[in-house]
């Protein structure tokens, strides 16, 4: 039999569930808890919290013995959500801190309502950090504009913010 959607298993308890991920020839079994505020999450918790608001996924939050990580270079250890279910924000988190995931692609992302980007920043280690071809902050405008630039190396910023 094969699987090719997620299937979620949802045990006596309503805020846990067990959902399955399809992973190469297997299947990744994956913790998803259900919240209302951060406080509900027990300490060191491995897996996918989801933060909600009147029903609504707020965010998405990957976490591995208590602390924020990719679950996968491509999927975000954290994600902000609008109310109309488009992202906001993701950040790409390497134990705990904020890092690019892979070289050249940044840490974290954010999108104007209609899912243009907005801005971008790279962090290694969590700490800004120009990239190889890029600053460590990029801002854009609504119509994909520069506008502003900021420079850092290890955290320290570099020279003055420039607007285009």
């Amino acid at each position: 039999m094969i699987v090719t959607s997620l299937k979620s298993v949802t045990p006596s308890f309503d805020t846990y569930s067990v959902d399955l991920f399809p992973n190469t020839l297997s299947f990744r079994v994956v913790t998803t808890l259900d919240v209302d505020s951060e406080s509900q999450i027990p300490m060191r918790f491995t897996g996918r919290v989801r933060k909600l608001n009147d029903g609504v996924v707020e965010c998405i939050t990957w976490l591995d013995k208590g602390v924020m990580e990719d679950p996968s270079p491509r999927t975000p250890a954290y994600v902000l959500y609008r109310r109309s279910g488009e992202a906001k924000q993701e950040c790409h988190y390497r134990l705990g801190r904020l890092h690019d995931p892979e070289p050249g692609q940044p840490a974290v992302r954010g999108y104007f309502a209609d899912g243009t980007p907005r801005y971008v920043e790279h962090y290694r280690y969590g700490r800004r950090h120009d990239a190889r071809e890029s600053p460590a902050i990029l801002r854009r405008r609504l119509d994909g504009t520069v506008r502003s630039v900021v420079h850092y190396h290890d955290g320290v910023r570099v020279g003055a913010a420039s607007a285009e």
